[in-house]
């Protein structure tokens, strides 16, 4: 939930930063901003990936844990899961290519467009560290969500048979 809370609060923010820089939320008015701006781009590529769990971020750990740790108890779930990262693999790369790529659908793309600020720059960059940290060294995140867990799994077992005569 750290490193989705992570990724998503870098998507958000870079859409904000986007709609500053071009004043529309329509992406049928995108394309061809790959070349137009330095950092936002390649940081939007690198969230989105990240949100769908690409190794070597945080996002991998949680769902190949999950995706581990539920096949051996429901498979047919974890396979339907599964089919549901294909699809928002697929959208989240068609939302790229028709924001960034291809050609320019209006004149957005052939005005020049201002740069990240070194506020905005800084505060996505330790966001991306952060999501790379947790994705080679997840450790202590997992330790202190072991014992909440374990604690929550003692409530239910205490409640669960206190409740039967």
């Amino acid at each position: 939930m750290i490193a989705h809370g992570l990724s998503a609060a870098g998507l958000f923010i870079l859409c904000g930063q986007l709609y500053e820089r071009i004043h529309t939320r329509d992406m049928r008015m995108m394309g061809g901003l790959w070349s137009k701006m330095k950092w936002l781009p390649a940081l939007s590529l690198f969230f989105a990936v990240a949100t769908l769990g690409m190794p070597g971020t945080g996002n991998f750990v949680g769902e190949f844990m999950i995706l581990f740790g539920s096949f051996q108890v429901v498979p047919v779930i974890t396979v339907i899961s599964t089919f549901g990262l294909v699809f928002a693999s697929v959208y989240s790369l068609a939302m790229l290519h028709r924001a960034y790529f291809g050609k320019a659908k209006s004149q957005i793309a052939s005005q020049e467009l201002p740069g990240m600020s070194l506020r905005e720059l800084f505060m996505i960059l330790l966001l991306v560290v952060l999501l790379v940290l947790l994705g080679f060294y997840p450790q202590p995140i997992l330790d202190t969500s072991h014992s909440a867990i374990g604690n929550i799994q003692q409530w239910f077992v205490n409640s669960v048979t206190t409740t039967r005569p």
